[in-house]
């Protein structure tokens, strides 16, 4: 059958090869992506030739793209003579080995004399010792260096399938399975090394995106898998690198497993899935991997290997798909899983949690199961992870990544629902329809920050944002809002939770927010068991600044959410608002919440290892310790183990308060336990001798409003307020202040503007806990603030101002600060009620305060008192090199100020 241009594309080399990036038919054009890239015209019938001919080159000859040039210029001959294709020994195309001549097909015998006398011509000048004529329909192999240049018939070998596979040389295999020299378990130091070469190996130094970096890692981690599963004795192992193999060689079999593997498992990749890597990195990532068999590696070292991997590649732009391994850990440990338990992840990310529960149910397989043969016991690990472990992620690609990094470590993939949200109704897998009462252990960390609004067919899919209780009256609701919601779906009666949730959705105080409407709906369906603050820093490394805590939380059997609706409803009808109905309802069911807070997590604010863990404590293989004892997860236990009689522990923090009092502590019933373990706290705090009452008896907000605009040509003072409690001139000109501090600027000023005076104290409404407070100086007296700067004179004469400065910078007033802020971004807020209602304490004489104080006054002074000695000196020296006396550069002022909110 005489070529056409769509028989050309329907070649099946062709279409290996443009799948494998080697060629690229478009636009009218052919581009070859050879040892350099080149195009020519697609409606050349000789091309079509030519485009035949280099495909079957690379896929069944096994040469290398990189080492093949086209249309090179032969010397000795006609300036316009080229070589169609030249195959190189070399990746620097130095050393010709077979040179390739390209006819249209069919040609007449003349023509096909001239083309092969052109071959022959080529050959000779290049000193190429192997020659192919080729036009499709006819081809000829010549041996070209071993005759006469002359001798045309005893040279010939035969056709195309005559041409050697890779340069003639046979390779030879190491790794045969069943042998000796079989693949082999490593340790998790020289898996974890292995794991990130591969992975810098196709991040390229950053030229793909760390998404679509890890989908090209786990194809090949698949088909590595696939071959470990898949090889007879005594056959060599596909995923290695032979000896003189070609990459083109090499690459054909990686690309072969992973066709095969997505036959055998179409559930982690699409039909149509590819590797989308070159010959070479494939290459070179085989001759990384090649040794190393992952399944019969132990699952505690392939965990300790990628628990590293994913906890230092898993940041920056990846690091909002990624939850350190300590908090997955914690998280899971408290719901105290077993083999029995149906779990589920709703959005399970790279499968950290599944990961971390399949573990540890397994490391109480083996314990449990201890003494009994070891096929019942793997028996029982295989049954959990194959049957009980369930996961929703909405990112397709990550969710391959989860499915892989599971079924690395021995399985569990096969349930993970990829491409779909956990808020859908429709799901492939039976045991998510309908997506409710189903599974009796649920964790994860639900993305925060984002809207569902209704509508949004992306994350409601065939679902509707009405049929949510907390979206109730609402067009869009905060993702995480709506996901706990569909999380207590999931449970069945009696079930439990453990999800990491931003603090706003346990402390802010606005019906707006949303907040107080899920609070309530928690405390209507189920037992709030317990919430563990987070540090500030626990997500700083992956880029977020928020502040979280992991809410406990078990659902109502049906008898108990009968029970309560009772309770609730008895409230109702004898004149109770809805808010002391449920507490009420609360006091009926009689439970107590564990709250606690950790200030360390077994790793820094950089994300680096640390030992300093109040969550849990660790052994080795990443497992839990046996005793626990002074950590929170301990304390939890104790606290199970009896609740009535449970005192709590000042260090890690920890209390346990029932849940009606939980519910009538602060008027917006808030839940975060920075705010409850405070307020225990804060009822024992006075030192012998001192006294204490709220700070609305010693301080009254001061409201003087300004109108500056009044005066137009008048400059005025405004203050602004550093971390360090130093007042400073907020400067005129910079970001969007006007350039003169002037009455005629402040004209169409958003903001309500207040003046201060002498002897108040002034602080940041949004970076009070971060220690924004001071007592305003003299020379500020009259300075402007707008209203996110509340101001208080003190109304107690008792109070010295300066030791009011230094207490409210005190680490239990910072502390205090911290505790009352709302909200969980880097913006966190204090609520003026919430400030007023804080107690202070303070001896009652001012020379006793003053005293105290001395020490931190002396100190101040001295501390700038050598910053102006030390400027001066500076100055002198300045003027020893340059001659400039006291010239100074302008200032760049560098200090983290607390922001003024002006829109």
């Amino acid at each position: 059958m005489k070529l056409t241009q769509q028989i050309a594309i329907e070649n099946s080399n062709v279409a290996e090869c443009v799948a494998r990036g080697v060629i690229e038919i478009a636009n009218g054009k052919v581009t070859y992506h050879l040892n350099h890239k080149k195009s020519y015209a697609w409606s050349d019938p000789e091309e079509w030739v030519r485009c035949i001919a280099i495909a079957n080159l690379v896929i069944d000859k096994k040469y290398p793209a990189t080492q093949m040039r086209i249309e090179v210029v032969v010397p000795r001959r006609t300036p316009s003579d080229f070589a169609d294709i030249i195959v190189y020994r070399d990746e620097a195309c130095r050393d010709p080995y077979l040179v390739v001549e390209c006819k249209s097909d069919p040609q007449s015998r003349a023509g096909r004399d001239q083309g092969i006398e052109q071959l022959f011509g080529n050959a000779n000048s290049l000193r190429i010792p192997l020659g192919l004529y080729d036009e499709y329909g006819e081809s000829r192999f010549y041996d070209v260096g071993n005759f006469e240049p002359t001798e045309r018939q005893r040279n010939m070998l035969g056709g195309r399938d005559a041409v050697p596979e890779q340069f003639g040389e046979i390779p030879v295999y190491a790794y045969v399975a069943g042998s000796e020299m079989d693949i082999h378990p490593v340790a998790s130091n020289i898996l974890e090394a292995k794991i990130k070469r591969v992975h810098s190996l196709i991040w390229a130094g950053g030229k793909r995106d760390p998404l679509t970096s890890f989908d090209e890692w786990s194809k090949l981690l698949f088909a590595k898998v696939v071959d470990e599963r898949n090889r007879r004795s005594g056959e060599f192992r596909h995923f290695q690198v032979g000896t003189n193999e070609t990459t083109a060689a090499v690459a054909g079999r990686v690309h072969a497993l992973f066709a095969q593997a997505c036959r055998q498992d179409p559930t982690i990749f699409p039909a149509n899935a590819r590797i989308r890597l070159t010959d070479k990195k494939i290459y070179e990532i085989v001759l990384t991997l090649q040794e190393v068999s992952f399944l019969r590696t132990d699952v505690d070292t392939i965990g300790a290997a990628f628990e590293n991997f994913f906890g230092s590649v898993f940041r920056g732009e990846l690091g909002q798909y990624f939850t350190m391994r300590q908090l997955s850990r914690f998280t899971v440990a408290m719901l105290g899983i077993g083999e029995t338990d149906y779990i589920i992840d709703p959005t399970a990310g790279s499968g950290g949690f599944l990961l971390e529960a399949l573990l540890q149910v397994w490391h109480k397989i083996d314990r449990e199961y201890e003494g009994q043969p070891e096929n019942e016991i793997n028996r029982a690990k295989m049954d959990f992870s194959r049957t009980n472990v369930f996961g929703i992620e909405i990112h397709d690609i990550l969710g391959r990544i989860c499915k892989i990094n599971l079924l690395l470590h021995h399985d569990g993939h096969t349930n993970i629902e990829a491409d779909r949200s956990c808020l859908d109704v429709v799901f492939a897998h039976p045991r998510l329809n309908p997506p409710k009462d189903k599974f009796t252990k649920l964790f994860g960390n639900p993305p925060f920050g984002d809207e569902v609004q209704a509508g949004d067919d992306d994350h409601l899919g065939a679902n509707t944002l009405e049929s949510f209780v907390v979206a109730e009256n609402r067009t869009k609701v905060a993702s995480e809002h709506v996901i706990l919601e569909r999380s207590v779906d999931l449970l069945e009666p009696g079930g439990e939770l453990g999800l990491i949730l931003p603090d706003g959705l346990f402390n802010n105080q606005g019906e707006q927010s949303n907040c107080p409407s899920v609070r309530r709906y928690l405390a209507k369906n189920g037992f709030i068991e317990a919430i563990v603050s987070l540090p500030d820093y626990a997500f700083r490394k992956s880029g977020a600044q928020n502040k979280t805590s992991i809410l406990y939380f078990r659902k109502f059997q049906k008898w108990q959410k009968t029970a309560f609706d009772q309770s609730y409803e008895e409230a109702i009808e004898n004149g109770a608002s809805e808010e002391k109905a449920v507490a009420a309802a609360l006091d009926a069911m009689a439970y107590k919440v564990f709250l606690a807070e950790a200030n360390w997590v077994g790793y820094t604010s950089t994300g680096i290892h640390s030992e300093l863990n109040d969550l849990y404590r660790g052994s080795a293989g990443g497992r839990l310790a046996d005793n626990q004892d002074g950590t929170i997860l301990g304390e939890y236990r104790a606290f199970q183990a009896n609740p009535e009689g449970y005192e709590g522990r000042k260090s890690p923090d920890c209390m346990a308060i029932p849940a009606g009092d939980l519910w009538r502590a602060h008027p917006s019933h808030r839940l975060d336990p920075k705010y409850h373990l405070f307020k225990r706290e804060e009822q024992n705090v006075v030192p012998d001798g001192w006294i204490k009452m709220p700070i609305r008896d010693v301080l009254r907000r001061r409201m003087d409003q300004v109108y500056p605009e009044a005066r137009p040509d008048e400059r005025v003072a405004v203050m602004t307020l550093s971390q360090t409690g130093e007042i400073r001139p907020r400067e005129a000109g910079k970001g969007r202040n006007p350039p003169e501090w002037l009455g005629m600027y402040f004209e169409d000023s958003p903001s309500t503007w207040f003046a201060a005076r002498e002897g108040d104290v002034v602080f940041s409404s949004i970076d009070l806990w971060k220690g924004c407070a001071a007592v305003v100086p003299p020379e500020f007296d009259g300075a402007l603030v707008t209203k996110e700067f509340p101001i208080y004179e003190i109304t107690d004469d008792r109070l010295d101002p300066v030791f009011l400065s230094c207490l409210l910078r005190s680490r239990y007033y910072q502390r205090a600060f911290r505790a009352i802020t709302t909200g969980h971004s880097n913006r966190r807020r204090t609520q003026v009620g919430d400030f007023e209602a804080l107690e202070i304490a303070f001896p009652p004489d001012r020379e006793a305060q003053q005293a105290l104080i001395a020490g931190l006054v002396e100190a101040r002074n001295g501390q700038r008192q050598a910053m102006d000695l030390m400027g001066r000196a500076m100055m002198a020296f300045n003027d020893t090199i340059d001659g400039r006396g006291d010239e100074e550069l302008p200032d760049v002022n560098n200090d983290e100020e607390a922001a003024l909110e002006d829109a």
